[in-house]
């Protein structure tokens, strides 16, 4: 018959009993607390770092929207021939469309800004040449034929876009 002995972890290590109270680690409490501050933390700093992101995208719309209007005008003035050139604003689609002489949608030269954040809202440009949805520029002056504003935004802010005689594009 063999005898099964089985020796004290402690006589096995060489320690002693009382210098295992004294070995150095941390208590189920404070892990729990670590992970639980690195949580709130993270948590925090993911929600901030997504409201940044969408006032980001929001701010590209904005300046999307700006800058194709600009960009058209300055055609216009820098144009030698009798061309004029004109933005197509579409509700439908959600999107401004560059264009020379006409809108004629699918040209290849256009310049298309599809709004990716925010949605065009309301449209007030006067019908000087009988259209509403487009924003000419005479050739040479950069005047504006049709003026007025549109407002651009989402639920939660939105932005005014006013286009006045001399072709000059504000944002209010």
């Amino acid at each position: 018959m063999n005898i099964v002995t089985f020796k004290s972890p402690t006589k096995s290590l060489g320690l002693k009993t009382s210098s295992l109270r004294h070995i150095n680690g941390f208590s189920m409490t404070e892990i729990i607390l670590t992970v639980s501050l690195f949580l709130i933390l993270a948590g925090v700093g993911i929600g901030a770092y997504f409201r940044f992101y969408q006032g980001a995208l929001i701010n590209s719309d904005v300046d999307n929207v700006q800058t194709i209007l600009k960009n058209t005008r300055f055609k216009a003035l820098k144009n030698p021939t009798a061309e004029n050139y004109g933005v197509h604003i579409d509700t439908a689609q959600n999107t401004l469309t560059s264009f020379r002489n006409s809108y004629t949608p699918g040209l290849s030269e256009n310049v298309v800004v599809q709004l990716d954040s925010l949605t065009i809202q309301e449209l007030s440009l006067s019908p000087s040449i009988g259209v509403t949805d487009q924003v000419l520029f005479e050739k040479k002056t950069g005047k504006s034929q049709n003026t007025g504003n549109f407002r651009i935004g989402n639920n939660n802010q939105s932005f005014t876009i006013s286009i006045n005689v001399q072709g000059v594009v504000n944002l209010q």
